[in-house]
């Protein structure tokens, strides 16, 4: 079948599909499906500068989600307003743990700085206080049914659900890992998957600091998360199908933590592959319409499971795409690409780093023996990765 009469037979289609549903008459310079961190930050940005913008979830807040809440430095700073009110705790101390075939000790290290590392939040919290700044900003939110299907018309994009249709000069993807945006809009060539479980638990009576532990599961962590009141453990792996499992976690809670009291195991896709992602990757007839952002993008650093900064960052870069082209300073597609380039590289040597480590991560840890390594690691999870500085210090360590 010939291009011309596929997309011909699509549209046909959307147009039947369209009759039977309510139509909303507003053209939105914008619309977004997914009103978390990363969807807030793309409605945020385009709303503070002026733009409708329409931001849609299938959920109302505050909502449950499975996420450790932790927000690095680097990703406070790149938040438009101080999130303060829904800090559990702030650290300054990062433990690492791992094992050692070779030798029968564990291996441990410790990571710390005078300033703040990261701070802890709940992410049901996080997201409705970032939710509620961005309708501030100007946002109009929805609550929709699932995404059914999207077409481009024109200059338009149209989304349709089962009881509306939504249209708006562009649309950004920010449903998650599992979303409908980037299954409707994206070949999917370039995305995979990782895999996180984790449950909350009473804090201990002497407390609790911040520790990833590498032993704890095959080719991935388990962490504990301190949140004032209670932890949160989990489990983590870049790979979907690496073992992360129930049985796993609740067995590591046990045997670190003593406890069989949890609250229900719950899980979370986090999307992977924003370091290889190509333009060619999407369909040629949206992609200069529809932007994926966070875990919809493949914007989770594969090494450190780290997703909000990404989801942060690639947000305000579709906004930022989009003004470019509203205000005629250039095609949207063409710098939302520019303003990720740097990034996407950060990720691509956070890929290999992982796969790196995690078969070996006894020879990462030989490598943070040196203060060298440990102040560049408190320096990059912080503020930001410099991937040249990181790789040699790493390399000149094993000299």
């Amino acid at each position: 079948m010939e291009p011309s009469q596929s997309k011909s037979r699509k549209e046909r289609s959307f147009r039947e599909r369209r009759s039977t549903v309510d139509t909303v008459s507003q053209l939105w310079d914008a619309m977004v499906v997914g009103a978390g961190p990363a969807g807030c930050a793309a409605a945020y940005d385009l709303a503070a500068a002026g733009q409708s913008v329409l931001l849609l979830d299938k959920h109302d807040f505050p909502r449950p989600k499975a996420c450790a809440g932790g927000l690095t430095m680097k990703a406070v700073r790149a938040l438009r307003y101080s999130i303060d009110p829904v800090v559990r705790q702030v650290m300054r101390r990062v433990q690492l743990e791992g094992a050692d075939s070779l030798h029968p000790d564990p291996l441990s290290t410790v990571l710390q700085s005078r300033e703040p590392i990261c701070v802890m939040t709940v992410r049901a919290e996080l997201d409705e206080f970032c939710l509620r700044k961005t309708i501030a900003a100007g946002a109009c939110f929805r609550r929709i049914s699932p995404v059914r299907q999207i077409v481009r018309s024109g200059d338009d994009v149209h989304l349709l659900t089962d009881g509306a249709l939504y249209r708006a000069r562009f649309l950004i993807g920010a449903d998650g890992a599992s979303g409908q945006v980037r299954r409707l809009c994206a070949d999917g060539s370039w995305f995979s998957r990782g895999f996180a479980l984790e449950v909350k638990t009473a804090m201990p009576k002497d407390g609790s600091g911040l520790i990833f532990d590498f032993a704890g599961v095959s080719n991935g962590y388990a962490w504990i998360f301190p949140k004032g009141d209670h932890l949160n453990v989990g489990v983590y792996s870049p790979s979907s199908t690496a073992g992360v499992t129930r049985s796993r976690l609740l067995g590591y809670v046990k045997a670190r933590l003593g406890t069989d009291a949890v609250d229900h195991v719950v899980g979370q896709y986090l999307g992977i592959g924003a370091g290889c992602c190509q333009a060619e990757d999407v369909q040629p007839d949206l992609r200069d319409r529809v932007f994926l952002v966070g875990d919809a993008g493949g914007f989770v650093d594969p090494l450190t499971g780290e997703g909000i900064y990404g989801a942060l960052l690639s947000g305000q870069a579709a906004a930022a795409a989009v003004l470019s082209e509203t205000r005629g300073a250039g095609a949207a597609e063409e710098a939302f690409a520019s303003y990720l380039a740097d990034y996407r590289h950060t990720l691509r040597f956070s890929s290999r780093a992982a796969a790196a480590f995690y078969a070996n991560p006894a020879r990462g840890f030989r490598a943070m023996r040196f203060p060298l390594v440990r102040r560049t690691l408190v320096r990059t999870y912080t503020h930001g990765l410099n991937v040249k500085s990181l790789a040699m210090r790493i390399a000149l360590s094993h000299c």
